[in-house]
């Protein structure tokens, strides 16, 4: 007796059922996919109960025939997908056929449609995916379709659904997705009677990111416009002054559909390096345009995920797209105007007493001297600065730089050992963190420095040999090519010693048995055969932590006027290459209203 039977129809409709209809949102990305693709310009969705009583999708799209519309309703019947190389080249949201039936073996299903102006149109039931009516109907063009009892007869399933304003939660994200995808459609949703969300037609691409991110994170959005290669992007970002603490407010699209890609999330992530605090995400909406045929969109029954022929170019557009946007938008302009102040904690004071070199100890990375022999002097580590300073760099016969925000700032004093205060013209109190502000200075230094790798080596005269825990050696050894790209020659001592043997002259006075510790904590976490270029950015951070002034640590006046000079010299100088805030404003206005003078 044959063991291998073919499965009735209405078993395989159930089947795949399960695959795209995962809860009433699938059955509204369906159906609403199927109304865009057949050219609706305005789409109307009512759900009751979540969608587990009742989804209906009106559109006014072409409409089908009789024979059409019964036709729709067999597997992998479908008028979007001629031949195998049709694959290959996928432009519609739909393709495959499979929704339409699969929806109609789990649920009350009926469908009315028209194609012409006539009037003149058609009905078709089925239940349980049996057919039960089809009979003519009186509508105008387009289609509509009902969806009733979503996974009446397969009580498994339906047990698994979550309360009602839960998956009417998962409705109105799937409307939001679509709606951002297609701002040349209208878009009305209807939760049990009560309007969700109502979107015009043509609608700026701002106005409706505003109702998918909330009007807050839209108060800080940039607009993006690069590429690279064949791979384009467009969109909006928000500037780091906003951020999430998850990464569900970054809308990705793939020509026009949206997507779920780690590595493409990731490659915006990290634009945002050293701007973010640890742990929050950017927001935004985000299209990639590339040739249909470098992405195959045939590998997820719901459509979701995506495969690159090129991973790594898309990786690249995105990155450097973002980038670049958030190292020219005008958030910069004037890094102190943060909207509210920082947030709680942000002014915090850092690790405090370690030895470290004084703020000069980066001067020759931000001003190099007018002549290549000159030596600048610079104070011992903890001296509090009595050097004299180089920056006046008019009197070695080079221009004066024009002022920027911070070159601008009277400097006050010093607060705390840790705050610089100053004046900007107006009358506004500015806060400065010492040790972050510093801490961005160098570790820009370093940055460039290793984009323009090899990173320059200042040889010591004497090798210093440090000795580290016995773990953190082990974790150590193996890693001098890594360590070499950051400009540190480091080589084993025997034992759990090592000798350095160089490092960058920007870390004079560091200490260098901390900095070893931390660096090879982080290079035990890095993975074979990864790349080494993703993870520089945080270890260059921990390099500038490592070498910046500390707070608590004094300040003269000279010292405070020379970091405040050389900030404007740099990007991203609102933020510690952690992402916190470094500085802080206080208008004249909101001060006098404070002590009452308003």
């Amino acid at each position: 007796m044959a063991s291998i039977r073919v499965l009735p129809p209405g078993l395989v409709n159930q089947i795949a059922a399960g695959e795209v209809v995962e809860r009433p949102a699938s059955v509204v990305k369906e159906l609403c996919e199927n109304a865009l693709d057949a050219g609706a310009r305005s789409l109307v969705v009512e759900v009751e109960e979540g969608g587990l009583g009742l989804v209906r999708v009106a559109d006014d799209g072409q409409g089908m025939e009789r024979d059409d519309a019964l036709l729709a309703l067999e597997r992998h019947a479908t008028s979007k997908l001629q031949d195998a190389a049709g694959l290959a080249t996928i432009a519609t949201m739909g393709f495959r056929g499979e929704a339409v039936p699969a929806i109609a073996s789990v649920a009350r299903f009926r469908l009315d449609t028209a194609p012409g102006a006539d009037g003149a149109g058609t009905r078709v039931v089925v239940e349980g995916g049996d057919l039960v009516e089809t009979s003519a109907v009186a509508r105008t063009r387009g289609t509509t379709v009902e969806v009733r009892d979503l996974f009446f007869n397969t009580p498994a399933r339906r047990k698994f659904m979550r309360a009602p304003p839960t998956e009417a939660g998962h409705v109105t994200e799937a409307v939001i997705r679509l709606a951002l995808a297609r701002p040349d459609v209208g878009f009305t949703l209807r939760s049990s009677g009560r309007l969700v969300l109502g979107v015009r037609a043509g609608e700026p691409l701002t106005d409706r990111a505003a109702q998918a991110l909330g009007r807050e994170a839209a108060r800080h959005l940039l607009a993006v416009d690069g590429g690279r290669g064949e791979v384009q992007v467009r969109g909006l970002v928000t500037s780091p002054d906003h951020s999430e603490a998850t990464g569900r407010s970054l809308y990705l699209f793939v020509n026009g559909r949206y997507i779920r890609d780690r590595g493409a999330a990731h490659a915006v992530l990290r634009a945002y390096a050293g701007v973010l605090p640890p742990g929050r995400q950017p927001a935004g909406v985000l299209f990639i345009t590339l040739p249909l045929d470098r992405v195959d969109v045939n590998v997820h029954p719901q459509k979701l995920e995506v495969r690159f022929a090129e991973a790594r170019a898309v990786y690249d557009a995105l990155h450097h797209s973002v980038a670049a946007v958030l190292r020219s938008a005008p958030w910069l302009a004037r890094p102190a105007d943060l909207a509210g102040g920082p947030p709680p904690g942000a002014l915090q004071a850092p690790l405090a007493g370690e030895d470290a070199a004084s703020v000069l100890a980066w001067a020759r990375a931000v001003h190099p001297p007018a002549e290549s022999g000159a030596a600048w002097p610079l104070p011992a580590p903890g001296a509090g600065g009595t050097a004299p300073l180089p920056f006046g760099l008019a009197a070695d016969g080079a221009p004066p730089r024009p002022l920027g925000y911070f070159g601008s700032l009277r400097y006050v004093g010093q607060h705390a050992r840790t705050y610089l205060l100053c004046e900007a013209p107006g009358g506004a109190l500015v806060v400065i963190d010492q040790h972050a502000s510093h801490e961005r200075m160098l570790f820009h230094r370093l940055r460039e420095a290793m984009r323009a790798s090899p990173v320059a080596v200042q040889p010591f005269l004497v090798p210093q040999v440090v000795t580290l825990p016995a773990a953190v050696a082990r974790a150590l050894e193996g890693h001098a090519a890594e360590l070499a790209r950051l400009g540190l020659d480091v080589e084993p001592f025997g034992g759990d010693a090592f000798a350095v043997k160089g490092a960058p002259a920007i870390l004079a006075g560091v200490d260098l048995g901390g900095l070893l510790a931390d660096l090879a904590q982080q290079l035990e976490q890095l993975e074979r055969g990864s790349a080494l270029d993703e993870a520089l950015h945080d270890l260059a951070a921990t390099m500038a932590c490592h070498a910046a002034v500390r707070a608590n640590q004094d300040l003269g006046p000279e010292e405070a006027r020379a970091l405040l000079d050389g900030l404007d010299a740099i990007d991203f100088k609102a933020r510690c290459p952690h992402g916190r805030p470094v500085v802080f404003e206080l208008p004249l206005a909101d001060l006098e209203r404070r002590v009452g003078r308003r």
